[in-house]
């Protein structure tokens, strides 16, 4: 039998043009539960709903909080989507949701990924102004998540900056990674040409600053395809949308990683 979801549009109280929509843990969890931001990819373009509305009924069942973040994008540039995840970040941790939340993480794909993983380096840009000890996340997963600008063709770096184009390594998280920075779980797959050599990157920047580090590189699937699980939301279909039963079974390691990190206790 299907499982019923509860979904909660939740604006955010800043000037910031931005939206969560909420999937509380499902009704059998008890207590304290901990907290997801969601953040999906789609190269600031566009809010892939199989990253965002997936991950979340899956947190969900897991007994886990989920906050999906439609964060600002293109024409709009850094630092734009940056401080719309961080005040989604603010908003579970201080927001009028009525949840009793425990441990606050983050999860990113792709583009959104880049976002987490700024969210976890606690990163101040050169172009911002009057802020000080921004938020962080206190776990993190990363799939097939940006670490690093220069693993991207040039091309695309600058059309994706524009004229941000001179502050690339502020932008790239993983040259940014510290003892400071939270547990996290990174996967990819090996058919994936962006995702395996930034997955690559941050476990390697995350285990040479001493992070706890759980990395799982999956041999099918293309980049952007999610749970694998062959399921479209949203009601539109997505070109990276696929089945990939093994690769489908990383929600099942992350799940074991969650506990092994004590973030879940059943």
């Amino acid at each position: 039998m299907e499982a019923s979801y509860r979904k909660v549009a939740t604006a955010i109280p800043t000037p910031i043009s931005q939206k969560i929509t909420l999937y509380p843990a499902e009704d059998r969890f008890f207590g304290p539960r901990p907290a997801v931001l969601v953040l999906p990819g789609g190269g600031f373009r566009e809010l892939p709903p199989h990253e965002g509305e997936g991950y979340a009924r899956w947190l969900s069942g897991l007994g886990i909080h989920a906050f999906v973040l439609s964060y600002r994008l293109l024409p709009d540039r850094f630092p734009a989507p940056l401080e719309d995840a961080r005040a989604g970040l603010d908003h579970i941790r201080n927001g009028d949701h009525g949840l009793n939340v425990g441990r606050i993480g983050v999860v990113g794909s792709s583009a959104g990924g880049q976002l987490a993983g700024l969210l976890m380096t606690g990163r101040v840009l050169s172009i911002e102004e009057g802020v000080a000890d921004p938020p962080r996340p206190d776990f993190a997963i990363l799939a097939y998540a940006l670490a690093d600008l220069d693993l991207l063709p040039p091309p695309v770096v600058e059309k994706l900056l524009g004229d941000l184009l001179p502050i690339k390594d502020e932008l790239s998280p993983a040259k940014h990674v510290d003892a400071s920075v939270c547990p996290t779980f990174v996967w990819a797959t090996a058919q994936d040409p962006p995702g395996l050599p930034n997955a690559l990157e941050w476990t390697r920047a995350l285990a040479a600053a001493a992070v706890p580090v759980e990395l799982h590189v999956y041999p099918g699937g293309s980049h952007g395809i999610g749970l694998a699980d062959g399921v479209e939301y949203g009601g539109e279909p997505h070109k990276f949308i696929a089945r990939e039963p093994h690769t489908a079974s990383w929600t099942t390691a992350c799940a074991a990683w969650l506990r092994r990190e004590g973030v879940l206790v059943d």
